[in-house]
């Protein structure tokens, strides 16, 4: 009996086996979900549209046009001045000192201070605020996509701003924009308002008369009959030196004890490039002791505003998280702290292991990146010479743009960097209860057995085909910490056959290189191909990331490299190149011809006049013949 009962064991154990090895190898399989494409028809001809979170990581990129009453306000402007070629002149200049400050560093920054007097104004109405409308219009984009997201973390309804305050507002493109697409009405009914913080007399007097230009919006009051009431954003802006001293926003009514019942969002649109290093820091410390919920830098998309937004970003985290160590009684020095975090350097303060740690902190302290940054780290970009983190969005030139810039293109690219960051400690995932390993194969085995055929007993069915059939599309659910870690995708998608390349900034902090083929699957490859620049991407390559060309090196090493006259690694040289360099040889060569040559002639002259004088100083013997020592070559000595 103990024989046979063992005998009848054996098949049950052997059929188990074979089914862990089929999920075994299944999940090893990099094939497997592109043959189980095809085994559930999922053929190349099947529309396929983009997954779910391939649509929630999108961000909009529509061309973008200005609003019609803001087109026309300008036209007006423009037409009603009488030197129309002073302001395409002015516009010209003001475009040559961008691309002049465009580098990394510039040479003579205060020199570069502009000072917008009326003609400088109008010229930046003309020529610029279209680009500055279209990029903060984009960052408050995303930011409303990450207040829907992160309600339906927190539960409720999604967090809408009551009031922006722009630091820098210029023409007050920025009001505009959060006109929007946030509205004019809060929730409890009232208007919202933008409140601005300008330098420049001219161009506060610009502002003032766009603000007369917002139209009226029509909203449902919320009362019982249905009637509909027109409200208008509440725009203001004051005429005030920036940065903004804690004093004066106190006169103001825009201390911190005045946002308890307003939220309240912190802007700085393309301001930072106008002041000095020192300024700008306290810019950037007036709109965290603000007491702004979301505080958003945005500058130009070239190196130098790239760089400046990293500073601003950076400064912002080193405020938050010496919030959370003074609220575990450890005190950190702002300075040194921003110092060791630009460096790449963490280092913990003394008793935070003990106190720090053990202590629970409020979780509205601190400080954290909601965008375009999946995390927190320093920036991987801040020291590259490939690349810099910047974004692009289109816009529809309005006429007047054609006009000034002289062109008839009906359409322009704004680029801009920017960083949205959010009070508060970053939002942590909630890990469920974790089954089992017995009880994850026998779910593992169950899904395997009710998704594939019966098996004849010939056992002439492909054990593949079994692994295959288990594997699953998960339903489409929505996780809003897991999403606010997803890659951000930093530059352009490049699309080859068969795969698309993707440079990604992720949560690890490092930039990484995503090659999405169609080995990982029709729907990952599709959600690839439809990618762009932007994007938050939810999936990964089956292979792992390689290392970025975007990566940022460190000084040291760039140092010890050549580099080109643009700062990056020299390339192959090209048949021109090689002539050019072989003829600067040949003429190097001619030149030392020459020069050795010459110096032969100058010695002989040299030889020959000291021999003329040896002979003029010699004195003749009685025989009248004078005596010479010659060298081995026969001169005279």
């Amino acid at each position: 009996m103990l024989v046979r009962s063992a005998r009848a064991s054996t098949p049950v154990a052997g059929r188990r086996h074979a089914a862990s090895a089929a999920l075994d190898r299944r999940s090893l399989d990099v094939y497997a979900r592109a043959r189980q494409d095809q085994l559930q028809g999922d053929n190349s001809s099947a529309p396929i549209s983009r997954s779910g979170p391939a649509k929630r990581g999108k961000v909009p990129r529509a061309d973008v046009a200005l609003p019609e009453e803001l087109d026309k306000t300008v036209t007006g402007i423009i037409n009603g001045m009488d030197n129309k070629r002073a302001i395409h002149d002015r516009a010209v200049e003001l475009y040559r000192r961008l691309r002049h400050t465009s580098g990394p560093q510039t040479a003579h920054p205060g020199s570069e201070r502009l000072h917008f007097d009326v003609s400088t104004s109008i010229a930046y109405l003309a020529g610029i605020m279209p680009a500055v409308y279209t990029s903060t219009l984009s960052v408050l984009e995303i930011l409303q996509q990450r207040l829907e997201l992160l309600a339906k973390q927190e539960g409720g309804d999604s967090w809408q701003p009551d009031r922006l305050v722009d630091y820098g507002s210029g023409t007050g493109s920025a009001a505009w924009a959060f006109e929007r697409v946030f509205g004019v009405e809060s929730e409890s009914g009232a208007r919202k308002e933008y409140v601005g913080f300008e330098m420049s007399r001219p161009m506060l007097e610009l502002s003032s008369g766009l603000f007369g230009a917002i139209p009226l919006r029509h909203t449902d009051d919320g009362s019982t009959s249905g009637q509909m009431s027109s409200n208008r954003l509440d725009a203001r802006a004051h005429h005030i030196q920036v940065p903004v001293a804690p004093t004066t926003l106190a006169k103001m009514q825009l201390a911190p004890n005045s946002y308890a019942d307003k939220r309240t969002i912190a802007l700085a649109a393309f301001s930072l490039g106008d002041l000095g290093r020192s300024s700008r820091k306290e810019l950037v410390q007036a709109m965290w002791h603000s007491g702004a919920e979301y505080m958003i830098l945005i500058d130009r998309g070239t190196p130098r505003g790239s760089r400046m937004v990293i500073e601003a970003r950076d400064q912002l985290l080193a405020y938050g998280r010496r919030e959370v160590h003074i609220a575990r009684g450890v005190d950190v020095e702002d300075q040194v702290d921003l110092e060791l975090h630009a460096a790449g350097l963490e280092i913990v303060p003394e008793g935070i292991e003990d106190a720090g740690e053990a202590k629970p902190v409020d979780l509205s302290l601190g400080s954290h990146v909601i965008a375009p940054c999946p995390h927190d780290s320093p920036c991987p970009m801040s020291g590259s010479v490939r690349g810099f983190c910047h974004f692009s969005r289109r816009l529809q030139i309005p006429d007047f743009l054609q006009k000034t810039k002289g062109t008839k293109r009906g359409e322009d690219d704004a680029k801009y960097s920017y960083v949205i960051v959010r009070r508060g400690q970053r939002l942590q995932p909630q890990e469920p209860e974790r089954p089992s390993a017995f009880a994850e194969m026998l779910a593992s085995l169950d899904a395997s057995q009710a998704s594939s055929p019966s098996i004849s007993g010939d056992g002439d069915k492909d054990e593949s085909s079994v692994a295959v059939s288990a594997v699953g599309s998960a339903a489409d659910r929505i996780d809003p910490v897991a999403e606010l870690a997803w890659s951000r995708i930093v530059a352009p998608p490049s699309k080859g056959s068969g795969h698309v390349t993707l440079d990604m900034c992720a949560s690890s902090g490092d930039i990484e290189r995503h090659v999405i083929s169609k080995r990982l699957g029709r729907q990952p490859y599709y959600d690839a191909r439809k990618s762009a620049w932007g994007d938050s991407f939810p999936h990964a390559a089956h292979n792992g990331p390689i290392p970025s060309p975007l990566t940022a090196e460190s000084t040291s090493t760039l140092e010890q490299k050549p580099q080109n006259k643009f700062g990056g690694d020299f390339k192959e040289r090209s048949v021109k190149a090689d002539r050019q360099r072989g003829r600067e040889a040949a003429q190097e060569l001619r030149m030392g011809a020459r020069r050795a040559r010459s110096m032969r002639r100058e010695y002989a002259r040299e030889r020959r006049e000291h021999e003329s004088r040896q002979a003029r100083s010699k004195e003749p013997d009685k025989h009248g013949v004078v005596e010479y020592e010659l060298d081995a070559r026969g001169n005279i000595i």
